[in-house]
């Protein structure tokens, strides 16, 4: 490996030496399938191994690490059917949160998506990608974390680690304007509430941006179960009317009706 990769001193070594290998693997520094050498990355790094071997451990926890034997561990590759599990569960993942998230957007998590947005149209015209796949998660995080669920946006964060892989795979085949654009549909999806279109628009923006793996994507997005999460405000709704339909016919069946039978506890 000749690429440089330094640590920060009079830090947690372990952390910062997992950060910058987390993200020299995310950014493609660190390509799949590359063998990891302990002793040579410590001393790229400037780090003694036990710090190392505490990073690689937390790697191999994350998934972006894999051990092949007892002496041999590489950076994960994704295999085709790895591709479609994590479009499948990022799309779920997706779907309830930004259907939870829709009635609780407000003006200042509409301004930080909106500029979000537009620093993606400044990455894709300046083709950075890696500026991009930063951008991407930020855009998708903000608006995982306004639909108030913890352990989805814990298993959305645990995930994306793995998805961002694969938009490095993906990142050539967009064109100048595909990330912003792409977005910038999806949140007015979103802002407009609609369970049902969401969980199109996001199916749509998983599966079918980009060129990579393009005919088994369609497959897998034609596949992909469409998810309507009840709507708070609809199921109210629907419960006053129920209620208030069914005292209108309690109070016009007269005082002579039967009560119905009520149901024995077992």
């Amino acid at each position: 490996m000749t690429t440089q990769l330094r640590v920060p001193q009079k830090v947690v070594l372990s952390e910062s030496t997992y950060d910058v290998l987390r993200t020299a693997i995310l950014d493609g520094t660190l390509s799949p399938g590359t063998r990891i050498v302990e002793e040579s990355l410590s001393r790229q790094l400037g780090v003694s191994r036990a710090p190392l071997r505490e990073a690689i451990w937390l790697l191999k926890r994350d998934g972006l690490l894999v051990e092949e034997s007892t002496r041999t561990t590489r950076v994960v590759q994704l295999t085709e059917s790895d591709v479609q599990e994590l479009h499948m569960i990022r799309a779920v993942l997706e779907t309830l949160a930004y259907q939870q998230a829709a009635p609780l957007l407000r003006d200042e998590h509409l301004a930080e998506l909106d500029q979000i947005i537009a620093e993606m149209h400044e990455a894709s015209l300046a083709g950075d990608t890696r500026r991009i796949a930063q951008l991407d998660y930020a855009f998708h995080r903000t608006l995982c974390l306004v639909c108030e669920l913890p352990r989805v946006r814990k298993l959305w964060d645990e995930q994306h680690v793995l998805f961002r892989l694969w938009l490095n795979m993906v990142g050539p085949s967009l064109g100048t304007q595909d990330i912003a654009d792409t977005h910038r549909v999806l949140l007015d999806v979103v802002r407009g509430g609609d369970a049902r279109a969401i969980s199109e628009q996001v199916i749509e923006h998983v599966y079918l941006v980009g060129g990579v793996l393009a005919d088994q994507r369609r497959q897998w997005a034609a596949a992909q179960p469409r998810l309507c999460f009840p709507d708070t405000e609809g199921v109210a709704s629907s419960g006053t009317a129920s209620t208030g339909a069914a005292s209108s016919g309690a109070a016009s069946s007269g005082a002579d009706d039967v009560p119905a039978p009520r149901r024995s506890d077992r």
